[in-house]
């Protein structure tokens, strides 16, 4: 049951990260960098670590249902 939870996180963090990425294209595809871009473009790139972070294990949480 833990390894099913954790593979849930996994593919919801790599669901979330793939629409910031996403969105993240079509804004700068618009080529309008407001206050607002910006800040979700940052908000991917913190995504991308937390996803990174959670699939290779190194949150002790992640590594307790890997057990």
């Amino acid at each position: 049951m833990k390894k099913f939870i954790f593979f849930l996180c996994c593919l919801a963090s790599t669901l979330v990260t793939a629409y910031m990425c996403y969105e993240s294209w079509l804004l700068i595809n618009a080529r309008s960098f407001k206050i607002h871009d910006i800040a979700w473009m940052f908000g991917t790139l913190g995504w991308v670590v937390i996803c990174f972070n959670i699939i290779t294990r190194q949150y002790r949480w992640t590594v307790y249902l890997c057990k």
